[in-house]
């Protein structure tokens, strides 16, 4: 079983119950992985007790992080979803519902109908879906210099 690095980005006290929840934030690319290591998605009725460390990152070589454009397409369109303007601007411009404000997912959903597919990871170069979403993009970079 391997380890995956992430940061501690967050704590906070669960209300009601004698317990705290950690956040810790993990690349993308290593989600799989990650919950993998950790027996899969948790499941309410069977808990995965784990273990914390902290990583002395003077031994770990940092990689130098990629521009957007330089991310395959599906996880330009999956960090896009993410940001908060991003989905203001389909609220505003597009007229699409407040529902998705909040909720990446709903994003997600909004974007794969704008650009006529099932899956993000059918967005590739060269296609109808890319091209669509080129376009949204840059009305998006454009809204964004002049909200």
């Amino acid at each position: 079983m391997a380890a995956v690095a992430g940061t501690f980005s967050d704590f906070g006290i669960v209300k009601g119950r004698k317990v705290a929840r950690l956040v810790i934030e993990i690349p993308i690319e290593q989600a799989d992985q990650a919950l993998r290591a950790l027996g899969g998605v948790p499941q309410p009725h069977a808990p995965q007790w784990v273990g914390i460390a902290p990583i002395d990152m003077r031994n770990v070589e940092d990689k130098p992080k990629r521009k957007m454009n330089e991310l395959p397409i599906p996880n330009q369109v999956a960090l896009t979803c993410e940001r908060e303007a991003f989905q203001r601007f389909l609220v505003e411009v597009l007229s699409v519902s407040e529902g998705i404000l909040g909720d990446t997912e709903r994003t997600a959903e909004t974007v794969r109908w704008l650009c006529g597919v099932n899956s993000r990871s059918e967005i590739v170069q060269g296609s109808e879906a890319a091209e669509k979403w080129f376009r949204l993009k840059a009305d998006f970079d454009l809204w964004m210099e002049n909200p």
